[in-house]
């Protein structure tokens, strides 16, 4: 009996290996420990990758500029990466989009309940977490959104990360913030409330896309469609498979509270992109930013930042539309 356990075992073993064998093998970098990577997440720990021939070995790299140079240096033929890869180009890069992850700022806004209207905002200060990060940006635009100068309308104050900008806001140094996933859930716990979704506001801005590089796409476009591809079924089982969505949330993030991973699952499904698409005008948002303090960013389009070839074949061939079927 233990004979044939033994060898049912080794059996096991070596299909496994060879099924391996079969699959490419490359690694990917992810940006960021957030629900708003699930998609990457459920393509890994649900193997859907293995489905479409490739075993992903994800790596994660913290800060845009490090992520950058890891792609550029061919550390990795894909990654999930922000808005900076459009400053990288305009240094020489080769980095380019080819889906998009999530395409607004993925950030909610929480106040003191006492502010009930976006006018109350007037005098008040707000926090984010560093001058010049996707949370600043993000504040200033929907701050002019609403007709309110930003430093002298409404104060801007830099926390350091989400756990302070939460600290300031009980402390009362600031009345509000900028908060994601799951400081948000902190937040309304203490009693704040969600002054705005960033979802809803009609800013565009690509807080992560799916990015690859010219010279990838060229030497090995099958290797990037097949992730293209697997990350989009995996969006879509993410959508619906919501105890899925939580499990695998709750391994990535370290989280058991049920309460908090209901929260997260929210929080992904409210932001990322379903399909993927790509982010022609948060792009352009961002090039036009760039334009008004950098002088190589002026006459640049969106669709120089990224290679729409691959997801205009799979939209054109209907594979978006077949998900879930």
């Amino acid at each position: 009996m233990k004979r044939a356990l033994a060898f049912a075992i080794l059996a096991l073993v070596i299909h496994s290996a060879a099924v391996h064998a079969q699959l490419k093998r490359i690694a990917a970098g992810y940006s960021a420990i957030s629900a708003t990577q699930t998609g990457f997440y459920v393509a890994k720990d649900a193997k859907i990758f293995e489905k479409y021939g490739l075993y992903v070995d994800p790596v994660y790299v913290a800060g845009g500029s490090r992520m950058a140079q890891a792609i550029i240096a061919g550390e990795f033929p894909l990654a999930l990466a922000g808005g900076n890869i459009v400053n990288v180009n305009l240094a020489g890069g080769d980095i380019v989009i080819i889906g998009g992850v999530v395409n607004v700022p993925s950030f909610y806004l929480f106040v003191q309940p006492s502010i009930k209207r976006h006018e109350d905002l007037k005098g008040k200060a707000l926090g984010v977490t560093r001058y010049g990060a996707s949370t600043d940006v993000s504040l200033r635009a929907y701050l002019k959104k609403i007709s309110l100068e930003p430093d002298r309308d409404v104060k801007i104050l830099q926390m350091g990360g989400q756990p302070e900008i939460v600290a300031g806001m009980q402390a009362g140094v600031v009345q509000g913030g900028i908060l994601t996933s799951p400081a948000d859930f902190r937040a309304k716990k203490a009693g704040f409330v969600m002054l705005a979704n960033f979802a809803k506001e009609g800013i565009d801005y690509p807080t992560t896309s799916l990015v690859s590089t010219r010279s990838t796409i060229k030497k090995d476009r099958e290797t990037v469609k097949r992730f293209l591809m697997a990350y989009s079924e995996a969006v879509d089982r993410l959508f619906r498979d919501k105890e899925l969505g939580m499990k695998i949330i709750g391994k990535w993030t370290r989280t058991q509270d049920r309460e908090m991973l209901e929260s997260s699952y929210e929080y992904a499904t409210n932001f990322i992109e379903r399909p993927p698409r790509l982010p022609y005008k948060a792009t352009e948002n961002i090039v036009a930013s760039m334009a008004e303090t950098d002088p190589r960013a002026k006459d640049h389009k969106a669709e120089e930042f990224m290679d729409p070839s691959i997801y205009n074949e799979l939209e054109k061939s209907g594979f978006f539309k077949s998900l879930g079927r």
